[in-house]
């Protein structure tokens, strides 16, 4: 395959992908809908930067340096995936030609497919959900967390050296499994 088909590989990923937004809208949770929508609103002023630094021959690297960024923070706002800060906003907007603004709308953080936070909660209830089921049973007896009666608090608290913290509360009933009791069997 010669370089050209490689290059065209990324354009037709991409027209795949955002071909069948109706489809894929049926089949995606409410964040995936709230992603899909952020990048629409997102996608015109990501399609001129990236057209403009096509166009000017820039690549992430070349802006990143001329924006004191690292490519990989260039790449990631150009991509949706990262906000652009005002004081990036300016240098970027003058590297690319555009007219002061035109990135206003990259601003306000995008909602990602992924996010981060999502990730790192799934992965907290994976490593340490034994642990707590464990702690649940040596406490309240044979119980799960009940997330039908249930409410969160997230607040923000500071560290032992002074750094940012987030705390979240989970606040469901203790809801215990059946006992012998509910499973005999039924009288006709």
């Amino acid at each position: 395959m010669n370089a050209m088909k490689f290059k065209s590989l990324p354009v037709l990923l991409s027209a795949l992908w955002f071909s069948a937004p109706a489809q894929a809208l049926d089949a995606t949770s409410v964040v995936e809908q709230l992603a899909q929508e952020s990048y629409a609103k997102r996608k015109p002023m990501l399609d001129r930067a990236n057209a403009a630094a096509q166009a000017r021959g820039l690549t992430i690297e070349a802006l990143g340096r001329a924006c004191s960024l690292m490519p990989i923070r260039v790449g990631a706002v150009l991509t949706g995936q990262a906000p652009v800060e005002k004081k990036s906003q300016a240098c970027l907007e003058a590297q690319l030609g555009l007219q002061s603004g035109t990135l206003a709308p990259l601003l306000t953080p995008p909602v990602r497919w992924h996010a981060g936070a999502i990730y790192r909660l799934h992965e907290a209830v994976e490593v340490y959900g034994p642990a707590i089921q464990r702690y649940f049973t040596e406490h309240f007896g044979d119980t799960i967390l009940s997330a039908i009666d249930f409410s969160i608090h997230v607040e923000e608290t500071k560290g032992s050296h002074g750094e940012r913290r987030i705390r979240i509360i989970f606040d469901g009933k203790a809801l215990p499994y059946s006992d012998d009791e509910g499973w005999t069997p039924l009288t006709r």
